[in-house]
């Protein structure tokens, strides 16, 4: 029985085990599908928990730091766009100096204070006009009405307030690229304003009162021009007038032709001045050298006026448009003055000064509307045609016997006629059947959702033009001429017989399993264990699903990072390109008014009866050598060179400027890209261009005072077109001399390729010519005529090169240029006083007396000798390099006086000795040479063994200097031995020198009109035998001292 019971015991044991088992094995296994399929979500998630760590970022994170960096460029952009227009309005305020200047100039000298106080006025009241009413009526809202601006009156509307905190915030107008202040927009529209009120003072110059004008240019900047700018770029009814709208990108008719058509009004209602018909030798320029002054002051200044009218400067494309109006600007201004200078000739047989200067403004006047929508060949054009229409008003105006003593309503209002019509007749979209207008490189679209190109639409955008002529003649011409005869009704517009006789100077002025049992606590340990497991994989789950989501909603991979960060990388890529596209275009005009320098410099060292002849034989220089460089220059110098190394073969005349898309007729300026950013070709056709011309203009001096004005002229052409822009090929441009003597040269900004191509130039001119008559047997007879020139023209200099040399960083996108430019700004200021100095002692050592003109000069040569190092010495090296330079200039100076050949600006010591010491010095004083390392170059850094290897390269000193050595030989070879043929041969067909005849009376009373440069009372005149003193007609003469003829 117990035995039975014990056997029952066991059998229900067992079969409670084996339940147990069974329940439990049921557990596993229901257990092991979870964990199947936790394991399965797990792989799943389990990326992401690598991503985690490796590569993934929330949302939140990425749009905070998007945002920052898109804050920051936004900023940027803002900030250069300020930058830009602050530069560019103060270079159109700076038009008024040359306005004054070519006004007092081409007035009589007993008028010249009261013309010089006329222009100042001008600016003053027409500042306060366009502060009290001109802003308001021209940008402020006009609230539908299409007509004129009602709001910003007197400043008002230009800030807001903090009632609680008082903090004031000036107003802004912000797009998606920046913002600008307010203020910011009325600085550089006043400009443009005052300038377009200045234009009517030279048509009513010599006999309206003064209070009576400034009357005139209150209203005329107070309400007159801002209605016709409220029409147009107000974004009046004009801006949409056909559908289509105007198109004045700079003001031909917005500025030029509202002046030039009150000033034609002006003059016809005031009449002409006394005696100007019977008498007209009496109205010739008084001043010749402030009227080229004044061209070159106003010349410079157009490079704010149109290129600053791109209104901004934050990317690319921008800085490409800017480069392209420069270009433009440049090449119309150059083709309609040696246009007029021509037909002037081809009318009087007489080199006409005067009408070269008008014809490049008119060339000026002609291109600022279309500056921005056509390419170089048509701005060539719109110069050219502009130069007809100029010599065909002005002789008009003659005929009718208005008098218009600047000829302001020529070139400002027909010329301003010809550059609205021009600007729709060359559009470049025209030959693809779009139309350009103001979108630029980019053809006009459907709609600002439809961006398919429109066609047919060139009669509208014609149409238009008509309507923008007609209306600003109808507004600015009516109101001026109401305006003038309300005065002259009155009595209080014109002066008196009296008073216009003796003029208005003198009367008027006074300065991140083995058993069940075993296998239950197997069992058991296992659903223990899976439970742990079940419990950490559901925590793991619960961590990662919700991440899981976020994928979706929060959170972005590393590739997206990547492109967000990537795609602002390339704003400030593009924004870098913009900000190295504005520092070349400003140096660019910097050294382009180094010509003013040149030829004040000239004319002040030649003798007065050569002043006219000198001043043309600049402007001339400027002239022809654009044409040059444009035709054949640019091309030999930075064409491609398919591995020749000794000159370009692409590019000539403006062709592979740029791309055009066939299907919509885009067109793409080419430009020339690095890791740092892109550069339109313009860009660098344009600066490029300056350093040219002045290379050529270095020539001028040498030769002055005997050279025939067209032989030099062919010369210059062939100068710019071949004899420099080979040398640049070699070296500049990537040629042999780029890497000779595997180190290569050293020439940061052109003491070699520059000044010693023109001062070896200009040795072998000199030398081939021969002296002038009676230069080494009456030495008295050839000093400087003019030292006040000569002082202006250094200064003129010294100022440009500091576009010059500091330009020649080339680019202005971070910090690492910022601080070159600085260093080579630093350099060359120390060694211009440096060189000044010595070479002023050294004179006074030599000859006890003080030499003002040594002193000019020993600054030039100072500023000639740091050129080509300026950017790899430091500046107590940069002392060195003008201390030695103002030797090798006096050394040479007096060389040149030992051998008896005469130099008349001292063009070869200046510019070919002491360019031969700069290169030199380059390589003697590299900073690098301490350390045995060259930096040449690499600027702050030393020479690299390669791309890939940094690490630096010793023992080169040797190569390195050699490498400057051969520079020098070769340009001296070069360009001394091109430039020798060509005077040689020039001088075996006679067509050289002028004749004796004409060296004994002046070249400018032989072959110029008017026959002397200056025209005061009582004028000093020298000839060969006799000299007449003079004393000044009264004791208010503008002209204080005696005056030296």
């Amino acid at each position: 029985m117990k035995t039975l019971c014990a056997l029952m015991l066991v059998a229900v044991s067992k079969a409670s085990l084996e339940e147990d088992v069974a329940l439990l094995r049921a557990e596993v296994n229901a257990q092991k599908e979870i964990l199947q399929n936790q394991q399965a979500i797990l792989k799943d998630l389990a990326p992401i928990g690598r991503q985690l760590q490796t590569g993934w970022v929330t949302q939140a994170e990425l749009t905070a730091a998007v945002t920052a960096l898109q804050n920051t460029d936004y900023s940027l952009g803002g900030a250069l766009d300020s930058a830009w227009l602050c530069l560019c309005g103060a270079l159109v305020m700076f038009m008024h100096a040359g306005f004054g200047m070519l006004e007092t100039g081409s007035c009589r000298a007993k008028n010249a204070s009261n013309v010089l106080m006329k222009n100042l006025v001008n600016v003053c009241v027409g500042t306060l006009g366009w502060w009290l009413f001109g802003w308001a009526f021209a940008y402020g809202a006009q609230n539908g009405n299409g007509f004129i601006g009602t709001t910003g009156f007197a400043g008002f509307d230009f800030y807001t307030q903090d009632q609680t905190t008082g903090v004031i915030t000036p107003m802004a107008s912000c797009d998606a690229d920046g913002c600008q202040s307010v203020m910011l927009s009325w600085f550089f529209q006043w400009a443009f304003c005052t300038a377009g009120a200045t234009i009517v003072s030279g048509a009513v110059a010599e006999r309206v009162k003064s209070p009576t004008y400034a009357v005139f240019a209150f209203l005329m900047a107070s309400f007159i021009y801002p209605v016709i700018v409220a029409w147009s770029w107000g974004g009046g009814w004009i801006a949409t007038v056909l559908d289509v709208g105007y198109m004045d990108f700079a003001g031909s008719g917005v500025v030029h032709l509202t002046g030039g058509v009150a000033g034609l009004a002006g003059t016809i209602v005031l009449g002409p001045r006394a005696g100007r018909f019977t008498n007209p030798d009496e109205f010739e320029c008084h001043n010749l050298l402030l009227v080229v002054l004044g061209t070159f002051a106003l010349w410079f200044g157009w490079y704010g006026f149109n290129p600053g009218s791109t209104l901004s400067m934050h990317d690319g494309a921008t800085g490409a448009m800017a480069a392209q109006v420069a270009m433009n600007t440049t090449l119309s201004a150059a083709t309609g003055g040696i246009t007029v200078f021509i037909l002037r000739y081809a009318i009087t047989k007489k080199y006409d000064v005067g009408g070269l200067c008008n014809g490049i403004l008119a060339g000026l006047v002609s291109i600022t509307a279309g500056c921005g929508n056509m390419e170089c060949g048509s701005a060539f054009a719109t110069g050219l045609i502009g130069a007809f229409f100029y010599q065909g008003s002005s002789m008009l105006v003659q005929k009718l016997k208005i008098d218009d003593p600047v000829d302001a309503a020529p070139v400002h209002g027909f010329c301003g006629i010809w550059g609205v019509l021009a600007c729709g007749f060359f559009d470049w979209g025209k030959g693809f059947d779009h139309y350009h207008g103001w979108s630029g490189f980019g053809c006009m679209p459907v709609s600002t959702t439809d961006s398919t190109c429109q066609t047919g639409i060139g009669g509208s955008a014609i149409g238009a033009q008509f309507i923008l002529i007609i209306m600003v003649i109808l507004w600015s011409g009516s109101l001026s001429a109401i305006i003038f005869l309300i005065l002259k009704l009155t009595g209080t517009l014109r002066i008196s017989e009296e008073v216009e006789q003796v003029g208005m100077d003198s009367h008027h002025h006074s300065p991140a399993k083995a058993s069940l049992e075993d296998e239950v606590a197997m069992l058991m340990a296992e659903v223990k264990a899976q439970k742990e497991m079940i419990q950490e994989q559901q925590a793991m789950i619960e961590e990662l699903q919700p991440i899981g989501r976020q994928l979706q909603t929060g959170w972005v991979t590393q590739a997206e990072l990547t492109a967000a960060v990537t795609a602002l990388q390339n704003t400030d890529y593009s924004l870098g390109g913009a900000l190295d596209s504005a520092w070349l275009c400003l140096c660019g005009a910097l050294v382009m008014f180094m010509h003013a320098g040149f030829g004040m410099l000239e004319t002040g060292s030649c003798r007065a009866k050569n002043a006219s002849n000198v001043l043309m034989k600049n402007l001339v220089n400027v002239c022809v050598g654009t044409l040059g460089w444009w035709l054949f220059g640019w091309a030999f110098a930075y064409g491609a060179q398919n591995g020749n190394g000794f000159i370009g073969t692409t590019g000539f005349a403006g062709f592979d400027f740029y791309t055009q898309d066939q299907t919509t007729g885009v067109i793409t300026p080419m430009a020339s890209c690095d890791a740092d950013g892109c550069q339109s070709v313009m860009l660098s056709w344009f600066f490029q261009w300056a350093f040219c011309t002045a290379g050529a203009t270095i020539v001028s001096g040498a030769v002055a005072e005997r050279v025939k004005s067209p032989t030099y002229a062919v010369f210059a052409f062939l100068m710019a077109s071949f004899i420099y822009p080979v040398i640049v090929a070699w070296s500049w441009g990537g040629g042999w001399i780029a890497t000779v003597l595997d180190v290569g040269y050293m020439d940061f900004a052109g003491s070699g390729v520059v000044h010693l191509t023109g001062g070896v130039a200009g040795l072998a001119g000199t030398i081939v010519l021969g002296p002038r008559a009676g230069r080494f047997t009456n030495p008295d007879e050839f000093e400087c005529h003019n030292l006040p020139l000569v002082v202006l023209g250094t200064f003129a200099l010294w100022f440009g090169w500091y576009g010059f040399n500091p330009g020649s960083t080339l680019s202005m996108h971070d910090g690492a240029t910022g601080a070159m430019a600085a260093q080579v700004a630093m350099n060359t200021t120390l060694s211009a006083a440096t060189g000044g100095i010595t070479v002023f002692i050294l004179r006074y050592a030599i000859t006890k007396k003080y030499d003002v003109g040594g002193l000019c000069n020993g600054i030039l040569a100072g500023l000639v000798s740091i050129t080509a190092g300026c950017g790899n010495m430091e500046c107590g090296s940069a002392f060195a390099t003008g201390l030695i330079g103002a030797f090798f200039y006096q050394g040479s100076s007096m060389l040149l006086q030992k051998l008896k050949i005469d130099d008349p600006v001292d063009a070869a010591p200046v510019h070919g000795f002491c360019g031969i010491w700069g290169v030199l010095a380059c390589g003697f004083f590299d900073w690098g040479k301490g350390f045995d390392h060259y930096h040449g170059w690499s600027g702050f850094g030393c020479m690299p063994v390669s791309t890939t290897d940094s690490t630096c390269q010793t023992g080169i000193g040797g190569s390195a200097i050699g490498a400057q050595f051969i520079l020098i030989i070769m340009v001296i070879l070069w360009s001394g031995s091109l430039s020798a043929i060509i005077f040689l041969l020039l001088k075996l067909t006679g067509a050289l020198r002028i004749s004796e005849e004409v060296e004994q009376v002046g070249m400018d009373s032989h072959h110029h009109s008017p026959t002397k440069a200056y025209s005061l009372s009582d004028a000093k005149i020298t000839t060969e035998t006799t000299t007449i003193g003079v004393v000044p007609s009264s004791p208010k003469d503008a002209w204080g001292g005696k005056a030296d003829a």
